[in-house]
């Protein structure tokens, strides 16, 4: 009962100082704005692109020497992480398997 009569008290602030157009604030992808008297959903013109690894779109095979190579340190041997490397879980669990073949055939050194 007291939450309905502080929503016409609202409903008589933004009419009286003529606001008609009241706006949600969500975080949604989905904006709405008024065109002709008309509300139209428009997508979120500040979201940022979905960001994706550089490897999401190539295979990964134990025979590319050259691409399992710059994911190795050429010092010390050892498989650089993904906080270095930037790759998705699952791409760098590929990559790490696809070297540690390539280390067991001897294409690798």
């Amino acid at each position: 009962m007291l939450a309905l009569r502080g929503l016409e008290k609202l409903k008589r602030v933004f009419l009286h100082h003529g606001n008609t157009n009241l706006r949600s604030l969500s975080a949604t992808s989905n904006f709405i704005q008024e065109k002709d008297g008309m509300l139209v959903k428009i997508d979120n013109p500040f979201r940022e692109p979905q960001k994706g690894c550089i490897l999401c779109n190539i295979t990964v095979d134990y025979k590319n020497i050259q691409l399992l190579s710059q994911f190795v340190s050429p010092h010390t041997g050892r498989i650089y992480g993904r906080h270095i490397t930037g790759l998705c879980g699952r791409k760098q669990k590929e990559i790490s398997k696809a070297i540690k073949k390539a280390h067991a055939m001897g294409k690798f050194p």
